[in-house]
């Protein structure tokens, strides 16, 4: 039993020490990707404030701008804008909205403007992606745009 216990224990502290350095296994500035950004020792460092403009295309090419309003508060706009993950699971859910109301294959894209630390607002995600077809996974995401700047610090 006390041996049981000591594997537990020693994988407990070792999933708490490593866990929130796992950010170093993905590319690129960890405050604009946020890939293993949550459980950090550095999430208190950054401020992002941003917009995202949603556009649905169907297969008859016909472009519809969605009114972010519909379907989230003021708050979870707010959050949704400026995280990458949290902008993927909102096309998603676009896709399925739309599907439900009779396009087939909906795409979706968005033009997304963020800014970071105080900095000047720069696209965040590629606006030629189809983000329905992107998958949420650990991988690094292809479809978030390069940070072309400096942050200094750990």
């Amino acid at each position: 039993m006390t041996s049981l216990l000591t594997a537990f224990l020693i994988l407990f502290f070792a999933i708490q020490i490593l866990l929130p350095f796992r950010y170093f296994l993905y590319p690129g500035e960890l405050f604009w990707t946020e890939e293993g950004y949550r459980f950090s020792w550095r999430v208190m460092l950054i401020e992002k404030m941003g917009s995202a403009t949603f556009l649905v295309k169907g297969e008859n090419g016909e472009i519809k701008e969605v009114d972010n309003k519909e379907f989230l508060t003021p708050q979870q706009e707010k959050m949704m804008a400026t995280q990458p993950d949290m902008i993927l699971e909102f096309a998603h859910i676009l896709q399925h909205h739309f599907e439900k109301t009779g396009i087939e294959n909906p795409q979706i894209f968005v033009d997304s403007y963020v800014s970071l630390n105080g900095r000047i607002g720069k696209a965040l995600v590629d606006p030629t992606i189809d983000l329905s077809k992107e998958k949420e996974s650990l991988a690094p995401k292809n479809w978030i745009l390069k940070f072309e700047d400096e942050i200094k610090g750990f």
